[in-house]
């Protein structure tokens, strides 16, 4: 039995992080390994709130299973459902299951909802939300995205979620950094499968003539990809509105992403977390929202005005949101910051109130 030990301590992938645990371990579910920018930010906020804690992503695999059988004892004292939309999709809910069937403690911990409404659009989407309002029930804590998430839950019988925001805004900045006014504005677009209110054609010939109008105006533009998905898009954007533009690549690390936010006067972004990080670092932006989950993002911050479905948009009136952020921009700074410091400080005192659960 001592080679087993052995050859479990010893033997491992090169790229795999499971190690034996040395103090609490928590599981996280969540579109991790994709290289994708807000998955990837929330994961590392979500590493930031329970720093004393080990964080790795949750599997139950042969290794796992061999770990347990052979010291025994769980490898992991609780398995959070994380940031993204997860809450009423299939695969996600499957895993869920499995995590709460494997161990005693189950948070959810800034998970959006899909809406059965948009989603039921797709030929391969099943609506599943009463199967998880099961799950949900056995969580000791859920906390949602934001107010549409909540509603949706209360409208299928789970009246029990409270909202704490999207876990990256935990990674708001202290100060505000005062804008130079340069004209310098971000951009993000991008692929989502095809899933897109509108379309993902017609977003991108949208942004090719509104970005030769900003041009225009004087607006010195750089474009964000939120993953690798999104490059050939935005080049080839870049490529009919034939002016000039710059390009930023870095997006796989969220922090040279908010340092490049945090240079941008205005940012507009089609990715949600795109315009949450831009948000982390109190840059006003407008929310191009190709789902429901980008309102859902923009309300719990109050700033739904500045949130405009990609199937209604309009150039005018995207310039008209452009000046009053500009004219204003120490008034939404302002704001923006009370908002997410707000809730980081709510996402604060919910995770200790989680970590006490996880000590006893």
């Amino acid at each position: 039995m001592n080679s087993i030990i052995s050859s479990f301590l010893v033997k491992r992938k090169e790229n795999e992080r499971y190690l034996v645990p040395s103090s609490t371990t928590i599981g996280y579910i969540g579109w991790l390994g994709y290289h994708n920018l807000g998955d990837e930010a929330m994961y590392s906020a979500f590493k930031k709130m329970f720093l004393e804690f080990k964080v790795l992503p949750f599997k139950y695999n042969q290794r796992i299973k061999l770990y347990e059988k052979v010291m025994r004892k769980k490898f992991f004292d609780g398995v959070f459902l994380g940031g993204g939309t997860l809450i009423n999709g299939n695969n996600y809910l499957v895993r869920f299951q499995l995590a709460q069937q494997k161990y005693k403690h189950s948070f959810v911990f800034g998970s959006g909802v899909r809406n059965p409404e948009y989603w039921s659009s797709l030929k391969s989407y099943k609506n599943c939300l009463q199967e998880w309002c099961t799950s949900l029930e056995k969580c000791e804590f859920v906390g949602v995205r934001g107010p549409l998430s909540k509603r949706i839950l209360n409208d299928y019988g789970f009246c029990n979620s409270e909202v704490i925001g999207d876990p990256a805004l935990f990674l708001v900045k202290d100060e505000i950094k005062k804008k130079k006014k340069e004209k310098r504005i971000g951009i993000n677009i991008g692929v989502s499968d095809g899933n897109v209110y509108g379309g993902e054609k017609e977003v991108l010939n949208f942004i090719v003539g509104f970005t030769k109008t900003i041009i225009n105006e004087g607006w010195k533009v750089t474009f964000l990809p939120a993953w690798n998905k999104d490059i050939k898009y935005i080049k080839e954007a870049a490529r009919q509105i034939n002016r000039q533009v710059d390009f930023f690549y870095d997006y796989e690390s969220p922090t040279k992403v908010m340092n490049f936010l945090e240079n941008c006067d205005l940012f507009i972004g089609e990715k949600l977390h795109s315009v949450i990080l831009a948000m982390c670092v109190h840059t006003p932006a407008i929310m191009l929202g190709y789902r429901p989950k980008c309102l859902d993002f923009m309300m719990s911050m109050g700033l739904e005005e500045f949130h405009i479905r990609t199937d209604k948009l309009s150039i005018d009136l995207i310039i008209n949101l452009m000046d009053k952020l500009y004219k204003n921009t120490e008034y939404y700074q302002e704001n923006i910051n009370l908002k997410a410091t707000y809730y980081k400080q709510v996402q604060r005192e919910k995770s200790d109130i989680v970590k006490k659960i996880l000590n006893r």
